[in-house]
């Protein structure tokens, strides 16, 4: 969009005025408009150019006003197409917008960045299911909270002001939204179901016009329509907030251009269940230990703790009533089920649908959204090469992106501004004893200032926080060539070292996630787990089982510690000789027992050589859930089951020193119910392992753990005897040949190869011209081998053969079925 400058007129003064005046696109006008005066005239004289869009380093630049005195703000109701509290009447869900001011005054057209949330007027103090309960066994009723009267000021007329300061004032409108049934929403708050997932659709079409939107919750009056909208939109958030982007994007809504979801929840099962187990989500950051405040929380406690809807003449809290009743029915403690209520919010099974662009941002210690929700939807935007970036933090349950590298993203996806932002597809968080060096020296000494030239500033990007040798770390605000502008001030000597510590705002590119040279290791356990037996990769058969006695009342944290203990069983590797990275998912393939109806536990353990060990992840399943999610299959005692299932997915570096080992235990105080204490639990070793995903494989880890280095030499032999094998697959049959028409056609079929000589060569002869009785084609038969020769052995190796037939528009053509005999030949000169 095209910009000009505005002169006043000045009588007065004889000078002659010069302008020169800044004028273009966006993309190509990285500074806000300037003017330059000749001597005599006043700078009053001009009014004020209107900001536009700005872009430096790839980066969206704050140009637009930051007061928000200097935004547009209203609120509007936007109608929905769906009637979640059953009045009759379309609900309606509350919005509020926060835009530049030039977009009334000047015509710009913004994207959006969209946040929706329950949230936003607070919530009632719900109480948790008690877990002091056998299993199988209905929990005790709840207590219903208190009516929550929240303020009705308190999100009208502004809902929130979250991620305003960041985004205005780069060009951005901000646009918050009330699911149904919080603030000044209509319908009825159902943790994750269908209404709240139509409620942020109904607002992205309000923005592109395919929704109304009105003034007032109850009234007719419309609000005006979105001319300051480009049509592009990006939704983001943390937890919640973060769950209803990856919701609207599985419905393909168009106009959601981009999403970012931190630390969100991408199947509502596997929030509150694992693999048919009741497992809470932890609140406290890593999840290792203590008081869980969730714990006994459900679909039905967080939509009663949500349910902040302001009524008009009822009774507050009492239209949703029959909806979360429903939920409480339906959503099964007893048996941990999957059904329909969970199949409602498991927003997986539509994940192929996803067409937004995705910066997917977790913590690999999140045990509150568990790390399964982000690497299960990892998988599917990378299967379907949807526009994806994964930034894997080594915190807990927080945003910990910086708000640089959102920044890029929607730079990139919402302005079309072409920043090379999708050349990473992850950035992963390095611990500070694994951070790879980023190193490089300061070219030309300084003194007091926030420039510095560096010798080689290729490896640093805008928002990376540098350490100079001497100085505090700085955040590097520009970069011109291999000049940074920092956020302070430093001094430095000529040739002083320089640097990024790994942490949020410098984290490390990889090429995918798990990284690429991911692959599996598998472990076997040997005995001794009641004090800590084996865990390695010796094949030799482990006879016999071990056993356990659950124990709800010990913390896994106690467990794993003890130098011995009967109510849990610990299997642990020598100590790394060198460090490993696992990169993905953990898998367990456990062969077990039980006395009765049990929880089914496991942790992956980093153990010092001395010390209390650190909890890598955890896994929990129902052995009653073994063959499906869906249905429960009772066990018998003495019976042993194989249980498959992952634990959490994990990017960790293991230090050289620490053992990796592998907890089995019954119940998981901070998770799961908590039963009366004496079920036993006993383990298969010799049908036992532990799947990880480490970087490198079975050689890397075996190397680290000294397994597979050194060798015994001996004999053993065997023998080949001289083969030279050649089967064909179907035979080509061309399309129809058609007469009058230039075409060439061709066939397909393939030739499977097995030699064991030192060469082989595949040959085709006899091809000539095919014919019809007495007629024969114009033009030969042609034959294409996809591979015709080998330098060694190979076996059932298929290849590929294409026939191809010229037919010219004057060739003549007999009907009836043209046909030719080949040969195919195998032959060496090395047998």
């Amino acid at each position: 969009m095209q910009r000009g400058v505005r002169l006043a007129q000045a009588s007065a003064l004889t000078a002659t005025l010069a302008m020169a005046a800044v004028v273009g696109t966006a993309a190509a006008n990285p500074l806000p408009p300037k003017t330059a005066l000749a001597t005599g005239q006043a700078p009053e004289a001009l009014a004020a150019a209107p900001a536009v869009p700005t872009f430096i380093n790839g980066l969206a630049q704050p140009v637009f006003a930051t007061a928000e005195a200097d935004w547009i703000n209203y609120e509007l109701w936007v109608e929905s197409n769906f009637d979640s509290d059953r009045d009759g009447k379309k609900d309606r869900i509350h919005v509020d917008v926060s835009r530049p001011k030039e977009t009334e005054t000047d015509g710009l057209k913004v994207p959006v960045i969209f946040e929706d949330s329950p949230y936003y007027a607070g919530g009632s103090d719900s109480p948790n299911f008690s877990v002091e309960h056998e299993l199988g066994v209905p929990p005790a009723a709840r207590i219903r909270a208190p009516d929550y009267f929240p303020s009705p000021t308190a999100t009208s007329p502004r809902i929130s002001t979250s991620w305003e300061p960041q985004f205005v004032p780069l060009g951005y409108a901000v646009v918050h939204a009330e699911s149904p049934g919080s603030g000044h929403s209509d319908g009825c708050t159902t943790s994750g179901g269908r209404n709240e997932t139509l409620g942020a659709v109904a607002v992205i079409d309000w923005l592109n016009g395919r929704a109304k939107g009105y003034t007032t919750r109850t009234g007719t009056v419309e609000a005006p329509a979105n001319t300051w909208h480009n049509g592009k939109t990006a939704m983001t958030g943390v937890s919640y907030n973060g769950t209803l982007p990856i919701a609207a994007a599985t419905t393909g809504v168009e106009g959601l251009a981009a999403i970012a979801p931190i630390a969100a929840i991408s199947d509502w099962y596997d929030y509150y269940r694992s693999y048919g187990l009741v497992r809470a989500p932890h609140r406290d950051a890593g999840g290792q230990s203590g008081t869980n405040a969730y714990l006994g929380e459900d679909l039905d406690v967080l939509a009663e703790y949500t349910y902040s809807r302001l009524e008009d003449t009822r009774p507050n809290r009492s239209v949703c009533w029959p909806i979360i009743d429903e939920i409480t029915a339906t959503q099964d403690r007893v048996t941990g089920n999957r059904n329909a209520t969970w199949d409602e919010r498991n927003y997986m099974k539509d994940a192929d649908k996803i067409k937004a662009a995705t910066l997917l941002v977790h913590g690999g210690n999140d045990f509150n959204v568990m790390t399964k929700n982000a690497a299960q939807l990892w998988d599917v935007l990378k299967r379907n090469n949807v526009a994806r970036q994964f930034y894997f933090h080594q915190g807990g349950h927080t945003r910990a992106i910086p708000y640089d590298m959102l920044n890029r993203w929607f730079t990139k996806y919402l302005w079309g501004h072409e920043n090379g932002v999708d050349s990473v597809k992850s950035w992963v968080v390095r611990e500070a004893d694994a951070c790879p060096p980023r190193n490089t020296t300061v070219a030309g000494a300084v003194s007091a200032s926030d420039k510095v030239t560096v010798a080689d500033a290729s490896a640093y990007m805008v928002g990376n926080a540098v350490t100079i040798a001497g100085n505090a770390a700085r955040t590097i605000k520009l970069i011109n060539g291999n000049t940074l502008t920092l956020s302070g001030t430093v001094t430095a000597t000529d040739g002083a070292a320089v640097s990024l510590a790994c942490g949020n705002e410098n984290p490390t590119a990889y090429a995918d996630w798990p990284d690429p040279a991911t692959q599996d290791a598998t472990l076997k356990l040997k005995p001794g787990g009641a004090t800590r037996g084996g865990l390695t990769f010796d094949p030799r058969p482990s006879a016999g089982a071990e056993t356990l006695t659950d124990d709800a009342s010990i913390t896994a944290g106690a467990l794993m510690n003890a130098a011995s203990s009967p109510n849990r069983l610990i299997y642990q590797t020598a100590p790394l000789k060198s460090a490993i990275r696992i990169s993905g998912t953990p898998k367990l393939s456990l062969n077990a027992s039980f006395s009765k109806r049990a929880n089914f536990s496991a942790a992956l353990v980093s153990f010092p050589e001395t010390g209390n060990g650190t909890i890598i992840t955890r896994g929990w399943m129902d052995p009653e859930n073994r063959n499906s999610e869906y249905t429960s299959e009772p066990t018998t005692p003495g019976t042993f089951y194989r249980l498959n299932f992952t634990m959490q997915a994990k990017d960790a570096v293991i230090p050289a020193g620490r053992r990796l080992a592998l907890m089995v235990f019954s119940s998981d105080r901070e998770y799961t119910i908590r039963p009366a204490a004496g079920t036993q639990v006993s383990l298969d070793l010799a049908g036992s392992t532990v799947t990880l995903p480490v970087v490198g494989g079975s050689g890397a880890l075996a190397s680290a753990i000294g397994e597979g280095v050194t060798s015994t030499p001996g004999d053993v032999t065997g023998t080949v005897p001289a083969t030279l094998s050649l089967t064909l697959g179907t035979p080509a049959a061309f399309d129809p040949f058609i007469p009058g028409r230039q075409q060439e056609y061709t066939a397909t079929t393939d030739a499977t190869v097995t030699s064991t000589a030192g060469d082989a060569t595949l040959t085709v002869s006899n091809l000539g011209h095919m014919t019809n009785g007495a007629f024969s084609l114009a033009e030969p038969l042609r034959a294409e081998l996809a591979k015709s020769t080998w330098t060694g052995p190979t076996s059932g190796e298929k290849v590929g053969v294409t026939f191809k037939q010229l037919i010219k528009a004057t060739d003549p053509l007999r009907t009836g079925t043209y046909s030719k005999t080949v040969t195919f030949t195998l032959s060496t000169t090395n047998p």
